[in-house]
């Protein structure tokens, strides 16, 4: 097998001490030979402890939670925006400022949202260290997460009352995937705590 680009000179395989490496893992940096790689669907190659730690499915608690905290973090600048300006009421320019200052919030939240999504992640599941990745482990396209996870569920949602709840309850299938997973192709995985952007 060709070496990568990547191959280090002259190291030596960290659970082979008399093999020359053939790569370092893309994840944690460790030396590994052609005996101890996975070649990621991303195209990096992986030791096979951070290959295993990628593709472990994220647990279903961990997915609630994540949801849980986006949608609360999405809603709290215009709910509270909302509230202020009933209590300006009195003054309604005051209000009026008070409730767009909170719509502004929630705009720029969702701005990060979408800036995170492109690796995969938000901001609940960054904190829960989980990530949206195509079925086959590659990483998911910012497109396909914006509009075959997110769009098309939420229009499908908007014609069918019961696809919601449809949705949701197909994550206790042995693949833990809901329908927006199914329809996007993708899967949620475990990723290291100290896993960083990108």
């Amino acid at each position: 097998m060709e070496a990568p680009v990547s191959s280090p000179s002259g190291a030596i395989c960290a659970r082979h001490p008399t093999v020359s490496a053939f790569a370092t893992c893309t994840r944690c940096g460790t030396y590994i030979c052609t005996n101890c790689y996975t070649l990621g669907g991303d195209g990096n190659y992986y030791c096979l402890e951070c290959d295993e730690r990628v593709l472990d499915l994220a647990e279903r608690g961990d997915r609630f939670i994540a949801n849980l905290v986006d949608n609360f973090i999405l809603m709290t600048p215009l709910l509270a925006g909302i509230f202020l300006g009933a209590l300006l009421a009195k003054n309604s320019a005051l209000a009026g400022i008070a409730i767009l200052l909170g719509s502004l919030g929630s705009l720029a939240v969702a701005g990060y949202q979408i800036y995170l999504a492109q690796y995969g992640q938000s901001i609940g599941k960054r904190m829960r260290h989980i990530r949206v990745v195509r079925n086959d482990g590659s990483p998911a396209s910012l497109a396909r997460i914006l509009l075959l996870r997110n769009f098309v569920p939420a229009i499908i949602g908007s014609f069918c009352g019961l696809f919601g709840l449809v949705d949701v309850l197909t994550i206790f299938g042995e693949e833990r995937r809901c329908i927006h997973d199914l329809l996007a192709d993708t899967k949620v995985v475990k990723v290291n705590s100290d896993t960083i952007l990108g």
